[in-house]
């Protein structure tokens, strides 16, 4: 019964308070992606997704990678662009994330990861994503999961861009 009863406490806690990261997954730099020579930062971050969801309002190694079904909106964050993932299965790439003047999050405080990627090359992965790994789905292919592909992408080694992107 108590374990059931803990489950079911740490269900609600993931679903209901905005999270940085589900408890086995560690926030910031995990090791998985150092700082290499001129390499840029890149970075997790959240929105609050019942805000966004407010109709009153409207608007080979392991690379890092945050929970996949924490009850918050995820981007990352390169090279002052945001990278989101929506329900239309278009990604969004814009200098402002959404609803960012009206509800709360924000880029984490440490880099995720470095990457020498090009910015061009980002933005083609981020726009071919549907395309290659399937439309827009609450639970297996959410913004979450947009987030720690583009992680996985970012955190390659190198300068050149993934074949999958053109």
């Amino acid at each position: 019964m108590r374990f059931y009863l803990f489950n079911l406490f740490l269900y609600m806690c993931t679903l209901f308070f905005p999270v940085d990261s589900w408890w086995f997954v560690s926030s910031g730099n995990n090791r998985g992606c150092p700082r290499r020579g001129s390499a840029s930062p890149y970075y997790f971050g959240v929105t609050d997704l019942a805000c966004m969801n407010d109709k009153k309002r409207k608007g080979k190694r392991s690379a890092p990678a945050r929970g996949i079904w924490d009850y918050t909106h995820r981007f990352i964050f390169y090279r002052g662009y945001y990278f989101e993932f929506f329900v239309n299965s278009n990604a969004r790439i814009e200098r402002s994330r959404a609803a960012g003047g009206k509800c709360g999050g924000g880029r984490e405080r440490s880099p995720a990861g470095y990457s020498y990627l090009s910015l061009d090359c980002i933005k083609r992965c981020a726009i071919r994503y549907s395309s290659k790994f399937g439309k827009y789905d609450n639970v297996i292919n959410n913004c979450h999961s947009f987030a720690n592909k583009m992680s996985e992408v970012l955190c390659r080694r190198g300068s050149t861009c993934p074949s999958w992107c053109y």
